[in-house]
């Protein structure tokens, strides 16, 4: 409402600020004492900078400096027309809409691009969503819950991508329109994330979960189409972003196709239902609500229970919703694999993405996911005794260092990134960062599935139905009245296979966007050494491990305690990897400082000296 009423105050002619981006009349550099500028020689600025005559010999300097300069007033320009949701600064003339401007051009230096507070609201809302996953897993530890967690966490992850993909790409101008787009955005999004529930609910044909995010995944396929439309009709840039976003409006389209569809197939089989047996609904809710409540006091054999009323699942919704994102993902691989290269078409129908905001992005995504695991570990009722302790602080250790052994042996570099180094490294990246995120909160979910054990257990011993169904319905925030054994066997041996196989993937993943950073050909001559051969070995022998715990032992602590040991086993063969490759090949980055994790150094200004792999890429 603020920003319509300035914006009509401005179509009258009002005066409201001046332009925030006009504050600085002329883009001026000190260097040694000495300010330079653009203007021409003899005149002097409003702001009192002398103008300096360059001698022959101070030609290439200057020059040297003209490009500092010129690169600051990209970066001046750039972060004018930031992409945050903070408020806009004021301006002299609003306007209600401004055209998408293009961030640069192929063969541009990344500009230092700043992580505005509008990124970081925006990942706020996945940090819920992740949460609201991890009870699909934790009350479906199954093919069925894998099922479903990966069609849910598919279309909302994916969304991430596309969303950080396209703010790497272009700027949008701090006018009405697009808060207000990204306001139905940020809608959009929460809707999807709030239906996020259990399999029962989501399976459940009497329930309208399925339907209200199918619903707002395809929502966020309209934005998303519509996004590309306005870059194709009225962006400042180069034609190839034009051509580009043609291109990924069709897959756009092929979302929207999928999302469309479960939504119409969810909306028939809910109203459907709805209208068929609405009066026995009620009868058949409380009948099942007396059998789950008999079966936590033990007041008889569940084979004496009354059979429940079976309800038929629906799983074609779910199904289209996973075909509709990873459709578009192997179409994108595909494409970029055997056709983009091969026929040039990498630079014909796409512009260049700012790496450095990439790296910032993807560290934040990564971030999150594992604050995630942080909060399924800590939000659980603790209970007094050793066991417990021992899974606990094993969660706890591990996850520190699972984002430590993340963050100190990924590039800080843009050129040193597999999104620099080459087109098919950065779309393997790309795919192995979707297995990543799904890897991620898997983990984190069956750490909270190992100390909700202990915490059922207590329960049941004291046969205190109150406590239990206060933990169960008041700690949990999607699936409250789901209903699961906690403490049987196979439940058990279900958390363990959860967590090792999650594990496993997390380091094969680790290894797989390492090999992606350094390209295959340096790989492959580090693994033919003897020393390559023997890191191969002993993370082939990590990996093997840690994906196999569980056939050892179930118990929630020797699980996390072995994992614990694995991970600190696979943090060991990462050193000795790293020092071997380095007496070969020379440091992984440039700037090899001992950064702690999520500490980057901008390569904003560029060097006197181009490297040449670096101006080809």
């Amino acid at each position: 409402l603020l920003l319509c009423i300035e914006w009509v105050l401005g179509v009258a002619g009002i005066k409201v600020a001046e332009n925030s981006c006009n504050w600085l009349p002329k883009a001026s550099l000190v260097d040694n004492g000495t300010t330079y500028n653009t203007m021409s020689g003899g005149e002097e600025d409003t702001g009192g900078d002398k103008t300096v005559s360059f001698a022959p010999e101070e030609e290439k300097s200057a020059k040297v400096l003209q490009q500092k300069l010129s690169m600051l007033q990209k970066e001046h320009e750039l972060q004018c027309v930031s992409n945050s949701l903070s408020f806009p600064k004021p301006v002299a003339r609003l306007v209600f809409w401004t055209r998408p401007k293009q961030r640069q051009r192929w063969g541009d230096v990344d500009s230092h691009c700043h992580i505005n507070w509008g990124d970081l609201f925006f990942d706020l809302f996945y940090v819920a969503s992740a949460l609201n996953l991890s009870y699909v897993l934790f009350y479906s530890p199954s093919a069925e819950g894998v099922l479903y967690f990966t069609g849910l966490f598919g279309p909302i992850l994916l969304e991430w991508f596309q969303t950080t993909f396209f703010d790497a790409r272009f700027v949008w101008g701090d006018d009405p329109f697009h808060r207000m787009f990204e306001i139905v955005h940020l809608c959009a999004l929460s809707s999807a994330a709030v239906h996020i529930r259990p399999v029962s609910t989501m399976t459940d044909p009497t329930q309208i979960e399925m339907f209200d995010y199918s619903l707002a995944v395809t929502g966020l396929a309209l934005l998303n189409m519509y996004r590309s439309i306005e870059v194709m009709l009225t962006v400042d840039g180069e034609d190839a972003a034009k051509r580009g976003e043609k291109r990924r409006l069709i897959d756009f389209f092929v979302q929207l196709s999928f999302y469309l569809a479960a939504a119409v197939k969810s909306g028939i089989t809910y109203y459907g239902s709805k209208s068929a047996d609405e009066n026995d609904f009620g009868n058949r809710g409380l009948e099942s609500l007396t059998n789950a409540c008999s079966r936590i006091l033990n007041l008889a054999p569940e084979r004496d229970l009354a059979a429940e009323v079976a309800v038929e699942k629906d799983h074609i919704p779910i199904i289209l919703c996973l075909c509709g994102w990873s459709s578009t993902v192997v179409f994108y691989l595909f494409r970029c694999y055997f056709f983009e290269k091969k026929f040039g078409w990498h630079k014909k129908y796409n512009v260049p993405m700012n790496i450095e905001f990439l790296i910032h992005r993807y560290g934040e995504l990564v971030m999150l996911l594992l604050g995630e695991s942080v909060l399924s570990i800590l939000i659980v009722s603790s209970i007094n005794t050793v066991e417990y302790h021992v899974t606990f602080y094993a969660a706890i250790v591990s996850i520190v260092l699972l984002q430590y052994s993340h963050y100190k042996y990924q590039p800080h570099s843009p050129r040193e990134h597999a999104c620099r180094r080459s087109l098919r490294g950065s779309v393997t990246h790309y795919a192995i960062m979707i297995v990543y995120c799904h890897a991620l909160v898997a983990v984190g979910t069956a750490y909270k599935m190992f100390l909700s054990t202990y915490e059922v257990e207590a329960s049941l011993k004291n046969n205190d139905l109150r406590h239990l169904v206060t933990t169960l319905m008041s700690r949990n925030l999607a699936g409250a009245a789901d209903k699961t054994k906690f403490t049987t066997f196979e439940h058990k041996a279900a958390t363990a296979n959860l967590f090792c196989i999650s594990m496993a993937i997390v380091w094969l993943c680790l290894e797989f966007m390492w090999i992606s950073h350094v390209g295959r050909a340096k790989y492959w001559a580090f693994v033919k050494t003897k020393q390559g051969i023997f890191c191969d070995v002993l993370r082939t022998i990590g990996v093997c491990f840690m994906g196999t715990i569980s056939y050892y032992t179930v118990e929630p602590e020797w699980v996390t305690l072995i994992g614990l040991l694995g991970i600190c086993f696979e943090i060991v063969t990462t050193v000795i990897t790293r020092y071997f490759w380095d007496k070969q090949f020379g440091d992984f980055e440039d700037d090899d400082d001992g950064h702690w994790p999520n500490v980057t150094e901008p390569d904003s200004v560029p060097n006197e000296h181009v490297d040449e792999h670096d101006d080809q890429a």
